[in-house]
């Protein structure tokens, strides 16, 4: 199960790499379809994830260990722990290398968030350009912004 959870991590790389590189082309069907990608896989990471859950309750409880009030709080390390030999070095190498994969997930995902943060703060500024009332006064704001203070105009479309 987390060997199958590590694959799903790197597709889940995968679309998320793609979705920058469609970013960075600004290929808004290209961005769509990878955000489609990524919700399907999250999906299927969660349910996964839930089954994985589970399996951990069910291995402390054979293993004799004290069952957690939520099933999520189940440590791998704790599992390894009561396993001798080979069968716990193998599980924890297969948690480490998860890990690993999720850690990179997270790093894309922080790297998607700061670039929509900053096309946002871009495109605001853009439209506040379009909407700005040009013949009201502009006056420096508390903060030592400039400010216009007049009504703000609507963009006039002529077909």
């Amino acid at each position: 199960m987390l060997e199958q959870l590590g694959v799903l991590q790197d597709r889940m790389l995968d679309v998320i790499r793609g979705k920058l590189e469609a970013m960075r082309r600004s290929d808004v069907e290209a961005m769509t379809g990878a955000s489609q990608r990524e919700s399907e896989l999250a999906a299927q990471v969660g349910t996964l994830d839930q089954r994985r859950c589970w399996l951990g309750v069910e291995l402390s409880r054979l293993l004799g260990m004290p069952i957690p009030p939520r099933a999520e709080n189940v440590s791998l390390r704790s599992l390894c722990s009561r396993l001798d030999g080979d069968p716990g070095a193998a599980l924890a190498r297969v948690g480490a290398a998860l890990r690993e994969k999720m850690l990179k997930v997270a790093e894309a995902n922080r790297v998607v968030e700061l670039v929509c943060r900053e096309m946002l703060a871009h495109f605001k500024v853009v439209f506040s350009a379009f909407t700005r009332d040009e013949e009201s006064p502009r006056m420096y704001s508390p903060r030592g912004a400039i400010e216009s203070h007049g009504q703000v105009a609507v963009l006039d479309a002529v077909g």
